[in-house]
C-alpha cells in the first residue's frame, strides 16, 4: 500500500525560514510514524474481519517500515501465502470438513482431515489417491481485492493530517 501526501513543496519551501526548514522534515517523519502505527491497527483489523484470519497471525504476516527525517516514507507490506483451511477452525462432519475462511463458516463437501490433524484435502477423482489440499484466503490478495486497501489509504491520509499539525505545533513550542 502506498500513500501520497504531496502538494505543491517548491513554493512553500521557498517561503519558509531555517527554523521551518529544519522542523518540517522533523514533523512530517513524526506524523507519518504516528499515522503508520494507527493504520496499522487499521489494517489488521479489516483484514482479519475479511479473511477470518485471527489479528495475531495476521500481525505476523503484516510488515511496516517506518519513516525518518531523511527518508520520508513509511510503508505497510501484507505478504503471505494461503494457508490451509486448519488454520480457520477446521472440523470434519459426516458431508466434509467446516471451516470459517473468509470470515463465514462454509462446508466444503467431500473435504476430510488428514495429516495427523494438520492438514485438510479433499479427492480430485473417484479413485482414492490423486488429493489435493484445500487452501484459505490470502491475505494479501484479500487486502486488495476487497475494499480495505480504499479504506485504509482514506484512515491513513484523514489521521496525516491530523498527526502533521500536530507535530508542527510539537516541534515549535520545543524552540520557543
Amino acid at each position: 500500500m502506498q500513500i501520497n501526501v504531496m502538494s505543491n513543496i517548491k513554493d512553500v519551501k521557498r517561503k519558509m525560514t531555517k527554523a521551518q526548514k529544519v522542523i518540517i522534515p522533523k514533523a512530517t517523519s513524526m506524523a507519518l510514524n504516528k499515522t503508520l502505527s494507527k493504520t496499522y491497527t487499521f489494517v489488521v483489523r479489516e483484514v482479519a474481519k475479511v479473511t477470518g484470519f485471527k489479528q495475531k497471525d495476521l500481525r505476523q504476516l503484516i510488515s511496516k517500515r517506518r519513516a525518518s527525517a531523511r527518508y520520508q516514507e513509511a510503508v505497510i507490506t501484507v505478504r503471505g501465502k494461503a494457508p490451509n483451511l486448519i488454520r480457520f477452525n477446521a472440523r470434519e462432519t459426516a458431508k466434509g470438513v467446516t471451516a470459517t475462511a473468509w470470515g463465514e463458516r462454509k462446508i466444503y463437501h467431500g473435504a476430510f482431515i488428514g495429516n495427523q490433524g494438520r492438514t485438510v484435502f479433499h479427492r480430485t477423482s473417484e479413485k482414492s489417491q490423486p488429493i489435493e489440499v484445500n487452501y484459505g484466503p490470502r491475505p494479501w490478495r484479500e487486502f486488495l481485492r476487497q475494499e480495505v486497501d480504499k479504506a485504509s489509504s482514506l484512515f491513513a491520509v484523514k489521521n496525516f493530517q491530523t498527526e502533521f499539525h500536530r507535530a508542527v505545533q510539537f516541534k515549535l513550542s520545543k524552540i520557543r
